[in-house]
């Protein structure tokens, strides 16, 4: 019976992902493609950013800054 409760929750899970709606604003498209895919609220309700994308930033940011700093600052 375990079993079959899991299926019949994954497939309600499936189907509301699949009605989503086509005519969402851009704004909402684009936060629902950069949050976490596995847990995209918190207990709350904020917005969780996925940490791949988050740690890019990061480490894009670092470079810049590097870059900046070695372009500009001569010894």
């Amino acid at each position: 019976m375990k079993r079959k409760v899991e299926v019949e929750e994954s497939r309600q899970r499936l189907e509301t992902f699949l009605a989503q709606d086509n005519q969402e604003s851009l704004g909402a498209t684009l936060l629902r493609c950069i949050e976490d895919p596995l847990r995209p609220r918190t207990r709350n309700g904020r917005f969780r950013l996925n940490p791949i994308l988050l740690l890019l930033g990061v480490l894009a940011a670092i470079g810049l800054i590097a870059f900046s700093y070695f372009s500009l600052v001569r010894l």
